[in-house]
């Protein structure tokens, strides 16, 4: 009898499988989903390593194997065990990533009715609750829908007739639409279509499309592209860090990339940081391989995610673009992965498990199968940009000059001014506007240009307080200050989504005399139409975004010129390119500058040199303002120069003196609780275990920082403490202590608030 190693769909840090036995009805292959019973309750699970023997006595059986076979390839579960080791997560979250859509989830427990004689002895009042669960036709229901809205006493009576047996419970799998019509059936999958010409005629139906033609590259691009191509030439893994200033042609770059390695017959991924940023790139790519482009990103309805994730299963697909979680999709043989903007934060996962970071994951991944990694950027992450120029790992490809409409290096940058606040509110100028970019706006507008205007926050205001008693509206779940928005009128939390109704009066003092306090989008197109009168404007934020998917759409409206300005958050400052705008203003250049991170110098330089990067990329040149409260800041002043190296040189010296990466390692561990005192003493429990644990291995070069409260402390009604592991190798100290269930895990944290 043959034994299965299965990851379990189970909260289990340290990456263990369990075995089961394979009764003879099945076929079970690794890669394969299964179903298999876990404690007192069925689970998912998927298959890692089959084996003829096992040690272990008494081995349970499998339950049901997925009849599509193995969805997991062979590499992915390589890189699965990888990611959760590496991570510190369980396998099955690492695996999961790997499959279908819709697939991670598939055993639902259903219970049955119970039945009068359970319930004879139960109060009236719980008898009424647990029998209004199962009302109507249906015998039985999910149990989470049975357990929703019922009382503590409730759920205590339910659990204890289950265990009775006086409440039937049953597991079953899920079924999925991608067996019902919009998914391959089990004889498409198998055997799976490989030859290129078969896989051309599972594509849609419609009329052949001639590919767009390469551009003829600048010496510099003929330069990068020649090592990208002796790379790919080889088929030995290799890994560049393509950095290059905004408007020089990193893409050109990756598309010539791409061509080579699909002409070899192999495939391509591409990632993008931001869900926003994909129709741009898809737009490029697609006119370089019509028909054969599957986008994959959360914002596809579920049916069209399932068809480009099935497709490039069955190899109709050559290139798969997306954000992280492309990264994970079907592609194979896997000649070339590109990440762009490969310094956004947007690559780590933060908000489940495992917290990867997708570009450390590609490198992995590119090792594992022999592909070619080029990480682009024009401000690359400091320990990144550490690792190229030390040669470890990355080779450093450079594009120093913007390529002219021509076609040819040296069209220059746009010239950017620094304008300090504090002395034009000495002059008396109260506008959030400065004198210089009133003036740049007038012109840029009058003469039938278009700009550009950044400031990153949402909404009108970022503060309603009262006038009388001060007191400031917050968020009952984060006790963060709420942010007014219009149209419609509405009080945000942008920490955890919550809306509610703006009130008419005071609710500390009952005054109706409150205000209004920052500056948002939306607020900032009305202080420009009162500048401009008549001015046409467009806005581009999460909340345009998310609320009828019109990024596209307005992107597209102002390229084609329907709008003089275009107001946004930082979606503006990436990847857009649109010759026609010769001004930006980066209203509020500050936002995030004093945040308690020690990457905030950094993501403000990154931010401020993008946002000068859309101006001037036509043939007329471009000017950029900046306006700030802090014009000696040493990230405000290089990004006004746009000299990357020379920020290089001081943010590593700080990062040197201060021991954090690239010169060490950060583990984050992160607790929380509805109860901001049984918070605060499980991180000190913690805290003086991992100090104790460190005198007694004698571990002088890990240091442990904190406990203290997290930014923000307190987030959808749970309250948060955090510590820091730095070091060399952090992970040596961790592994010495038993972490308590609730701690939260995060290895190279992309930030430490």
């Amino acid at each position: 009898m043959p034994y299965a190693e299965v990851a379990v769909d189970a909260h289990i840090r340290d990456g263990r499988t369990f075995t089961y036995s394979v009764p003879a009805h099945l076929t079970v292959v690794p890669g394969q989903m299964l179903q298999v019973p876990f404690g007192p309750r069925m689970a998912d699970g998927v298959v890692f390593q089959l084996s003829p023997t096992t040690k272990i006595d008494p081995v349970r059986p499998v339950e049901a194997a997925d009849p599509l076979g193995p969805l997991v390839l062979p590499h992915h579960l390589e890189l699965a065990r990888w990611i959760s080791d590496y991570y510190m997560a369980p396998l099955y979250a690492a695996a999961a990533l790997m499959l279908p859509p819709g697939f991670r989830s598939r055993t639902v427990a259903y219970l049955k009715r119970p039945t009068e004689e359970a319930l004879a002895n139960l109060d009236a009042a719980v008898q009424a609750a647990l029998l209004s669960r199962f009302a109507g036709r249906r015998q039985r229901a999910k149990e989470d829908v049975v357990r929703r809205g019922l009382s503590q006493d409730a759920g205590r009576i339910l659990d204890r007739l289950i265990r009775k047996g006086a409440i039937a419970r049953s597991w079953e799998w899920r079924i999925l639409k991608a067996q019902q019509g919009d998914g391959p059936s089990v004889s498409q999958l198998r055997p799976k279509v490989e030859s290129s010409d078969k896989s051309r005629m599972l594509d849609e139906v419609g009329p052949a499309r001639l590919p767009e033609p390469a551009l003829i590259p600048t010496a510099r691009q003929a330069q990068s592209l020649a090592q990208i191509a002796a790379a790919l030439d080889a088929r030995d893994h290799a890994a560049f860090l393509l950095q290059g200033v905004t408007g020089s042609g990193k893409t050109e770059v990756y598309l010539q990339s791409l061509a080579r390695c699909v002409a070899q017959g192999r495939k391509g991924i591409v990632l993008v940081p931001e869900i926003s940023l994909t129709p741009q790139m898809v737009q490029r790519i697609e006119a370089r391989f019509p028909g054969r482009v599957a986008v994959l990103h959360s914002r596809l309805s579920p049916a069209e995610h399932r068809r480009m994730w099935w497709g490039l299963f069955q190899g109709r697909y050559d290139v798969a673009i997306g954000s992280r979680s492309a990264l994970f999709a079907p592609v194979q043989p896997l000649g070339l992965i590109v990440v762009d903007e490969e310094h956004e934060w947007t690559y780590k996962q933060h908000d489940s498990e495992p917290r990867y970071h997708a570009r450390a994951v590609a490198l992995r991944l590119a090792q594992q199968t022999g592909a070619v990694v080029v990480l682009g950027s024009a401000t690359p992450d400091v320990v990144t940009y550490h690792h190229a120029l030390a040669a470890q790992r990355l080779r450093l490809l450079e594009l120093p000059y913007r390529i002219s409409e021509s076609g040819g290096d040296g069209h220059p940058l746009a010239k950017v001014q620094i304008v300090d606040m504090r002395q034009e509110l000495k002059d008396g100028n109260r506008s959030v506007f400065s004198r210089p970019l009133q003036e740049g706006l007038k012109q840029t507008v009058g003469k039938g240009g278009q700009a550009i205007l950044f400031i990153n926050r949402r909404g009108a205001a970022g503060v309603v307080q009262c006038r009388d008693c001060g007191h400031v509206l917050r968020c009952r779940s984060c006790d963060m200050p709420l942010a007014y928005h219009t149209a419609p009128e509405r009080l945000l939390c942008h920490q955890c989504n919550r809306r509610s109704k703006m009130p008419a009066d005071c609710p500390n003092c009952h005054s109706s005399r409150i205000r209004y306090l920052g500056l948002g989008t939306q607020k900032l197109i009305g202080e420009l139409e009162a500048l401009l009168p008549g001015v046409t404007t467009l806005r581009w934020d999460r909340d345009v975004a998310e609320a009828d998917r019109a990024s596209e759409t307005v992107l597209e409206r102002f390229a084609r010129g329907e709008a003089q300005v275009l107001v946004g958050t930082q979606m503006v400052a990436k990847g857009l390119h649109v010759p026609s705008v010769t001004l930006v203003g980066a209203v509020l250049a500050d936002i995030g500058l004093h945040l308690p991170d020690f990457r905030s110098g950094e993501r403000v330089f990154q931010l401020l040199c993008q946002v000068a990067g859309r101006a001037g990329r036509g043939a007329d040149p471009g000017t950029a303002i900046v306006q700030t409260y802090r014009p000696d800041h040493y990230a405000v002043v290089l990004a006004a120069q746009q000299d990357y190296p020379a920020f290089y040189r001081q943010e590593v010296a700080f990062r040197r003196a201060q021991r954090l990466p690239p010169y060490s390692r950060l583990i984050r561990l992160v607790f929380a609780h509805t109860n901001d005192g049984r918070c605060q003493s499980e991180a000190e429990r913690l805290g003086r275990a991992l100090r104790h644990q460190r005198q007694a291995w004698a571990m002088t070069e890990v240091d442990v920082l904190g406990p203290a409260p997290a930014y923000p402390p307190r987030l959808r009604g749970r309250y948060r403490w955090h510590i820091l592991l730095r070091g060399p190798d952090p992970r040596l100290l961790l592994d010495k202590v038993e972490l308590p269930e609730g701690w939260l895990v995060d290895v190279d944290p992309a930030s430490v608030l």
